[in-house]
């Protein structure tokens, strides 16, 4: 929902967006403005595993930036991810294949 710009700092991929607009919210319900700004950081720590950190700053809604940290599995039971359609719609399935 911004314009992102991706690059490598030797095996992470960071990717820096901003140019959002106000009417999307942040993951908890937290609103925010234009002035949004997230740095997201990817980065392969072991075969099956993956560290993410985000850190995430808008100076006209929070004091100071705050940071997410996750590390994901891989998911080897998936065959594929689907596209995830974010729409003020209840009912998704028919916008998935069965």
């Amino acid at each position: 929902m911004g314009t992102s710009i991706g690059h490598w700092e030797g095996d992470t991929l960071v990717v820096d967006t901003v140019g959002f607009n106000d009417k999307t919210e942040l993951p908890g319900g937290y609103r925010h403005t234009k002035a949004l700004h997230v740095v997201e950081r990817f980065r392969r720590v072991t075969f099956d595993h993956l560290d993410y950190q985000a850190t995430i700053e808008d100076p006209s809604v929070f004091e100071k930036p705050w940071m997410v940290h996750r590390t994901l599995p891989l998911r080897t039971d998936l065959e594929r991810v689907e596209e995830f359609v974010c729409e003020n719609n209840r009912d998704y399935s028919g916008l998935f294949k069965k």
